[in-house]
């Protein structure tokens, strides 16, 4: 390669720079937009740059004709000086060209001073060998000017831009009008177009700025080589808060002293530093106050060489123009809004993944692995593209941990391999209708659900023939206390109606109520709509859905209420490919479903489950423990006794956790088996001592207290 400065009359500069004082910038950016060349660096009288010894003079050429056009000079090469290691006898190497016509008779050696005169033996002994291989290093070391519409298809098959039509809209149209605004000289325009970022945490943002960063640099919109210094990261504080020792959680203050330090860098050595990143997820219902809007315009009185890029969660429609008008105010800023990426997506992403490590995902497993999903994105700490980056990693280890044991190479992941995933345990075997059938205490429940399936399908059937039959509404209410069963039996009439034909899916997403219930103003009906989005042609199990109706979370800051609106329409939009299932206390359901007509005509059908009856949890508790545990006869004597012994004001309680108790029992018997089993040896068989020494433990203990107490009594339930 070769490097050549040019050099501009300081008087011709001079007289420019009343017309445009960024002279020297505006050709620094029509030259930085050249594919063959490359800006090295530049100073307040010249450039420095680099390019290929072919492409020099058709460089020249292109350089005399845009300043012929943009500055109107007929004759520019009267102002260029080219300073550089190979002649080109065409164009002068000095401003003056009088001065060089003024010894055009002399020889070239003849017109050089005579301490630098050489034999062209000398010359070429010294140079001619060692320059060759230098060249034609150089120009195999090259590197090669990214395509612009290469790298765009690159950047838009990537996540989130991949699966957010929004943002791919924003990536096309940006590429589209950055060679416009370079033709004209106003590349500096693009750095007052500001955006608003509408995304939760883990759908790919710090994707999407690293690819806007790529797309500047493809341009030539950036001087200096990509790194993790070209975007600035913060998380603003609330109101009172002090920054955080990370420098990353800050206050306005840190958030405009970072911006003032980009500035700076940007406007001494040609913008480096591309993106500020600025979480306003705290501050979006303080952006109009005096404060707010104070900080906004410092903030605006220091852009002109970076973006400026907010972010909030994916909130609703209306407080996100809010948000985006009190922005507006102040800077110009385009609203993105970036839904979550359904579980499609999401399979597709996974999918994706595997196949760059040569995994592959059979479709036989794909049904398993979206119930996975499901149960995984309800989860507050599901943190979208990270997440699945995570599960999918385990896959492939744990599917490799179990090629090794089995002496396999296997590299198609199927429904054996989710074992290895810790919420899925296997579809059961036994038909839905017969694993009702074996549940304790469940006839009436059975029976129920039975004649709620046959008249769904029945109007079902009428609506089809044309008859006027309104199209079913099926959701439905489950009332009772902790551990009767309510979850399971959701999970089970979820693949019921799908056998049946009533859902597309067999699949059950399960939530608790405050699940549905965002940390900011807005996020909380993007966030339910979204849950339901994933349960569409499944059931939907909102477990303690009167917690989104207690007088306690009734301020102004609760968002159960708002959840409830936004389930109420969902209910009502999809009466017919969502089984709604809303569980929870007899009482304080029924005051949830009095507090909201609307809710309460959504809901046609209601199961109740009873408390189960002392033999029925001793019968529980052996129907877990036959054909997994040997036991000895004295065993089933203790677990009578166990039961029996419990105080009627406990086992009445509203509190009392039927079955959970029974599971918390048994597991720990059969611990308490283990232990002793690996320090005396033998076959592991549960003896009477186990459940003895299980009943000393605490938990249990205390069950037999005689107490009104309003306590928590059994395995995994919570006082309410």
């Amino acid at each position: 390669m070769n490097r050549i400065t040019i050099s501009f009359s300081r008087d011709w500069l001079n007289e420019q720079r009343k017309k445009n004082n960024r002279v020297i910038r505006l050709l620094e950016k029509w030259i930085a937009s050249i594919g063959y060349v490359t800006v090295k660096s530049s100073s307040a009288f010249s450039l420095n740059i680099e390019l290929a010894p072919a492409d020099r003079e058709q460089f020249i050429t292109a350089l005399t004709e845009y300043i012929t056009v943009n500055f109107n000079e007929p004759e520019p090469l009267k102002f260029i000086k080219f300073s550089d290691d190979v002649s080109c006898p065409d164009v002068p190497t000095e401003p003056e060209q009088e001065e060089k016509s003024a010894g055009k008779d002399e020889s070239p050696e003849e017109s050089k001073p005579e301490t630098t005169r050489k034999s062209s033996a000398d010359t070429a002994s010294e140079s001619a060998v060692p320059e060759k291989k230098t060249e034609n290093k150089e120009v195999s070391e090259a590197p090669q000017k990214p395509d612009p519409a290469q790298t765009v298809g690159e950047i838009c098959g990537r996540v989130p831009i991949k699966y957010s039509r929004e943002l791919e809209t924003y990536v096309r149209e940006t590429a589209e009008v950055i060679p416009m605004l370079q033709k004209m000289g106003s590349e500096a325009t693009l750095w007052h177009q500001h955006l608003l970022l509408a995304v939760d945490a883990g759908y790919g943002r710090s994707e999407f700025l690293r690819s806007m960063v790529e797309l500047y640099k493809t341009f030539g919109l950036i001087q200096n080589e990509l790194d993790k210094k070209s975007v600035r990261e913060f998380i603003l504080l609330p109101v009172g808060s002090e920054n955080r020792a990370d420098g990353y959680h800050v206050t306005w203050d840190g958030v405009l002293e970072a911006a003032q330090e980009m500035n700076r860098t940007n406007t001494r050595n040609g913008i480096s530093k591309v993106i500020i990143y600025i979480d306003i997820s705290t501050w979006q219902d303080r952006l109009d106050s005096v404060e707010g809007k104070a900080r906004l315009r410092r903030l605006n009185s220091l852009c002109g060489t970076f973006l400026v890029v907010f972010r909030v969660p994916f909130v609703e429609g209306h407080i996100l123009r809010k948000t985006a008008e009190a922005l507006n105010d102040i800077l110009n800023v385009r609203t993105i809004a970036v839904p979550p990426a359904p579980v499609e997506a999401m399979i597709d992403y996974a999918r994706t993944e595997l196949s760059k490590s040569g995994f592959e995902l059979s479709d036989n497993a794909l049904a398993p692995f979206e119930q996975f999903l499901l149960h995984e994105k309800v989860d507050n700490s599901f943190f979208g593209y990270k997440t699945m980056n995570k599960v999918v990693q385990k896959m492939i280890y744990d599917k490799a941990l179990s090629n090794c044991r089995r002496k396999v190479e296997e590299r198609i992941i199927d429904t054996g391999d989710f074992e290895f995933l810790p919420s899925y345990s296997g579809e059961p075997d036994d038909k839905p209708v017969d694993e009702l059938k074996k549940m304790v205490g469940m006839e009436a429940v059975a029976q129920r659900l039975r004649e709620v399936i046959v008249q769904i399908k029945t109007q079902k059937r009428l609506a089809a023939k044309g008859k006027k039959v309104a199209s079913p509404a099926i959701h439905m209410l489950f009332t009772g206390n902790p551990g009767t069963g309510k979850t399971t039996v959701a999970r089970i009439l979820a693949r019921m109606m799908h056998q049946a034909g009533i859902l597309r899916k067999g699949h059950l997403v399960e939530v608790k109520g405050r699940d549905l219930c965002g940390q900011y103003i807005g996020e909380t009906a993007p966030k339910t709509s979204a849950i339901c989005r994933d349960a569409y042609g499944s059931v939907l199990f909102i477990d303690e859905a009167y917690s989104l109706f207690r007088d306690e979370y009734s301020s102004s800051r609760d968002f159960g209420r708002e959840a409830l609106d936004t389930l109420v329409a969902e209910m009502d939009n999809h009466r017919d490919d969502m089984c709604v299932i809303m569980a929870g206390y007899k009482d304080e359901m029924d005051a949830m479903l009095k507090g909201n007509a609307g809710l309460k005509g959504r809901i046609p059908y209601e199961i109740e489950f009873r408390n189960y009856t002392r033999a029925e949890l001793e019968k529980i508790f052996f129907t877990m423990l036959d054909g997994v545990f040997d036991y000895e006869d004295e065993l089933k004597n203790a677990v009578h006794e166990f039961f029996a012994d419990i105080p009627e004001e406990t086992f009445n309680s509203k509190v009392f956790s039927n079955a959970r108790l029974v599971r918390n029992l048994y597991e720990r018997t059969w611990g308490k088996a283990a232990y002793r089993q690996s320090l005396e040896g033998g076959e592991l068989r549960i003896l009477k001592n186990d459940l003895v020494g299980a009943m000393a433990d605490n938990e249990f203990k205390n069950l037999m207290k005689k107490t009104t107490e309003r306590t928590v009594i059994g395995f995994g339930s919570q006082a309410k």
